[in-house]
This record gives structure tokens, sequence and C-alpha cells, in this order.
């Protein structure tokens, strides 16, 4: 498994110019249901609820209703912060049951 740390250090060679105390708010929200340790594949809704967690952050509120009804452009950042992950060999770690979404709609 890789810390919140690790995660912040690989968004930050990615290039993000987001600071690094923001990063680590994403990295937290992101494992904080599922660790983040070797890449697997995500399916749609596992994916779905990876990026509901980081788009979380900025809106703590948000569903996966409200998700899909986001333009894609407007949730590429948080689509990018996996795939610089996924460039690392890492993501969130997949399982069987679903990702917890703490009982919001």
């Amino acid at each position: 498994m890789v810390d919140v740390n690790e995660v912040v250090h690989v968004w930050s060679r990615a290039g993000h110019g987001t600071p690094d105390d923001r990063l680590g708010r994403y990295a937290q929200a992101l494992t904080a249901d599922r660790p983040v340790g070797p890449y697997r594949a995500l399916d749609d809704a596992q994916e779905d609820q990876a990026i509901l967690a980081l788009y979380r952050v900025d809106r703590p509120q948000a569903t996966i209703a409200d998700l899909h009804q986001m333009p894609p452009l407007a949730l590429s950042s948080y689509h990018q912060m996996l795939h610089d992950l996924a460039r690392e060999g890492l993501g969130p770690m997949r399982d069987s049951r679903p990702f917890p979404i703490g009982g919001l709609r």
C-alpha cells in the first residue's frame, strides 16, 4: 500500500500546479475508503466512485448523480490525477465491494 505522502509525491512529479497541501487533501479523500496500491483496472462504477472521492474535496455534498451531470471537461483534472497514478503503476485498490459513499445519494 502507498501512503498519502507518496500519492502527493507522484502527483507533484507529474507536474500538477496544485500546492502539496491541496494535493494532500485529494490524496486523503482518495485513500479514505480504499488504499492505493498496485494498479488494477477499475470498472466504470469503481472509477466513478474514485472520481467522486476526489470531486468531493471541492464539492463535499456531491453525489454520483451530480457527477454524471457534469461535462467531461469539468472532471478532466480528476481523471488526470488517476491517470498520473496509473502511469506510476498505482491506483485505488479494487475489490468486489462497491466504494462506500457515506450514505449520500
